[in-house]
């Protein structure tokens, strides 16, 4: 039996009447009465007695009746609530993410989000301090290192981005390029400043060169890409980015501990808003099927 069903004998019982119940649910009367005869025939139960003034429930029948009259208040109220979703699915949501992840990340997805759930408005900050989520910065914030902690925040582990070693074509032609770990201090590095430069592939960088004195630091990605281009030295970024920049070349193989977690965050009081769930929902979607460019493999 089904809901289906269920629906035939309940409107029957209500209205007393196959013509009646037929109204109703849209079909014509020799349907209705072929359906209780079926449900009848399945369930080896008379649900029905017909009777010259119209059917009357069965103990058996009365029984099927209450339990239909639970199942479709069940089904209503799961329709009233999606609606009231559907039209809750409106306001202002602020993400927050280093310049380069909303480069990379959120702002490609932007457009696609929008076709989706127009009524949301999402406003990215690109920033490379990281907003305080808990006290209400920003509602989600995507975010590269170690797992985020603190009270007032919920986070959600995304696929792992993948850092390695990049310098210039032109820098490669002119000195070449380190091709293994032991090669690199005969480079010049450029090193990373600020809460970059707590990063591990950073620290792993400077630790594969002991004593080496980076030539500059910087305290950006945007700014580390364009110190690579104009071929100042060799220096890390993450795949995704280095990738995707047709000047500047891979210096080594993939080293499987240069991974960088990365970090969906939302805040704990506004998660379970409609509107915040559905832009959580689909960026964790987005950044999962940017997996290859995030790892940096096929």
């Amino acid at each position: 039996m089904d809901w289906g069903d269920l629906r035939f004998v309940l409107e029957v019982a209500r209205s007393g009447s196959a013509l009646a119940a037929s109204r109703t649910l849209g079909v014509n009367q020799t349907t209705v009465i072929r359906r209780i005869g079926q449900i009848e025939c399945d369930l080896a139960q008379r649900l029905f007695d017909r009777q010259r003034s119209g059917y009357r429930p069965t103990e058996a029948g009365q029984r099927v009746v209450e339990s239909a009259e639970r199942i479709e208040a069940e089904v209503l109220a799961l329709a009233r609530r999606i609606e009231a979703e559907q039209r809750t699915l409106k306001g202002v949501v602020r993400v927050t993410a280093s310049e380069s992840l909303a480069n990379q990340l959120l702002t490609p997805a932007a457009a696609r989000f929008q076709e989706r759930h127009s009524g949301i408005a999402i406003q990215i900050v690109s920033e490379d301090r990281r907003l305080d989520i808990a006290r209400g910065e920003a509602d989600i914030a995507v975010r590269a290192g170690s797992r985020p902690e603190g009270a007032g925040i919920v986070a959600r582990r995304m696929p792992d981005a993948n850092w390695t070693l990049y310098c210039s074509r032109a820098y490669a032609e002119r000195f070449g390029h380190p091709r293994r770990r032991e090669e690199i201090a005969r480079h010049t590095i450029i090193g990373m400043e600020g809460h970059m430069a707590s990063l591990p592939p950073p620290l792993w960088l400077e630790a594969a060169a002991p004593g080496v004195i980076p030539r500059l630091r910087s305290n950006s990605l945007t700014n580390m890409v364009a110190n690579l281009r104009a071929g100042l030295g060799i220096g890390m970024l993450p795949v995704f980015i280095g990738d995707d920049e047709p000047e500047l070349m891979r210096c080594i193989p993939r080293v499987p501990e240069l991974d960088s977690e990365l970090w969906l965050v939302v805040r704990e009081d506004a998660k379970d808003a409609a509107h915040v769930r559905a832009a959580v929902e689909f960026l964790a979607e987005h950044i999962r099927a940017e997996r290859p460019r995030l790892t940096g493999e096929p």
